[in-house]
């Protein structure tokens, strides 16, 4: 259980990680983009860390399914199409960029008093690459859709043939009897037996004998 559980976690570290620095980096650009939303009539300022949230959770998909598609076979057309999601997740991380540089601007300056100019757009550039570069790599680790598919229905073939043997041989007494004239199946030799003594075919066969003997 405890190996199954480490199994897991360590199969969603990355996801993990990316919420971590998601929710952590809202201080920053979110706290930016709440003092762009209205206060009256009702006070919406919370929605500025919302959209912040929900704008690295978008980049870093994005990039997720770039990673995806671009493991299908270079002559395939999802293969290349897949580059179209290149400039709108560049377009996501400049705007990422953007309102980290304009709220680091603000604080920067009690940290680094001689070189906030500088250093700010730098560190802006931190969580955004970040997120972009763990969703390429999940999608490194999630390897092809076609692989996820066939490894998600080979389990459920599986198992549709193991209960198909269970069912054939609880009905049939876990081997076949068949009758030699007829092909019928019966689940023991007993059963078989009294079957030939009624057993139109063995009949018309042993007619057939008699009448060349004759």
């Amino acid at each position: 259980m405890v190996k199954r559980f480490w199994a897991r976690m360590m199969q969603s570290s990355l996801w993990l990680v990316s919420i971590g620095l998601m929710l952590a980096s809202s201080g920053i650009d979110g706290a930016y983009l709440s003092r762009l939303m209205p206060v009256e009539p009702i006070d919406l300022r919370w929605m500025g860390y919302v959209l912040n949230t929900m704008s690295d959770v978008g980049s870093e998909v994005l990039m997720y399914w770039f990673g995806r598609l671009r493991l299908f076979p270079k002559n395939s057309k999802r293969y290349r199409m897949a580059v179209i999601l290149l400039p709108a997740e560049l377009l996501t991380i400049a705007y990422s960029w953007f309102f980290s540089w304009r709220q680091l601007l603000l604080i920067m300056p009690a940290v680094e008093p001689q070189a906030a100019q500088w250093v700010a757009p730098i560190a802006a550039g931190f969580i955004p690459l970040l997120l972009s570069a763990i969703g390429y790599a999940q999608a490194l680790l999630a390897g092809r859709i076609e692989k996820e598919h066939t490894e998600q229905e080979q389990p459920q073939a599986e198992q549709e043939a193991a209960q198909t043997v269970a069912i054939s041989e609880k009905s049939n007494g876990h081997k076949k009897h068949t009758c030699p004239h007829c092909e019928r199946t019966f689940a023991t030799k007993q059963a078989v037996s009294a079957h030939l003594r009624f057993c139109k075919a063995r009949q018309i066969a042993a007619s057939e004998k008699t009448t060349k003997g004759e």
